[in-house]
């Protein structure tokens, strides 16, 4: 069985209002950053810029690299989000519960949360309708 699900387009807008919330961030720093130029040593100054400045250019390459969430089923488990996951691998599903995000154990007690908010309805309940048959 190969089935796959990809996420509407509204994450596509998220992905636009968080680019454009880091880069306001970015120059209000900066102008903080001027006023407070006369009171701080210009070496602090740049140093502070530069540090801040990585931190934004780092986070937007994570943000722009960052895969839409997406689905694809196998016979032997399902890839969500670069995350390759086996059913032998689940102890137990969760499934959403009053606007909860459905959630999977694993053997060792560790528990993953599928964000599955960004799909459509019907392809979230076939979603956790396919995980829920196929744990063993």
């Amino acid at each position: 069985m190969h089935k796959e699900f990809k996420a509407t387009y509204l994450y596509i807008i998220k992905a636009i209002m968080v680019f454009a919330a880091v880069i306001t961030s970015f120059l209000v720093f900066n102008f903080i950053m001027m006023i407070l130029n006369a009171l701080i040593p210009t070496w602090l100054f740049y140093t502070l810029n530069v540090i801040f400045a990585l931190f934004t250019l780092l986070f937007l390459f994570l943000q722009l690299t960052s895969k839409k969430p997406g689905f694809i089923f196998h016979d032997d488990g399902f890839k969500y989000k670069r995350k390759n996951i086996k059913y032998i691998e689940i102890k137990r599903f969760i499934p959403a519960q009053g606007g909860s995000e459905p959630e999977i154990v694993f053997h060792d007690n560790n528990t993953y949360v599928l964000e599955l908010s960004w799909f459509l309805k019907k392809d979230r309940q076939e979603i956790e309708q396919i995980i829920a048959t196929n744990i063993k």
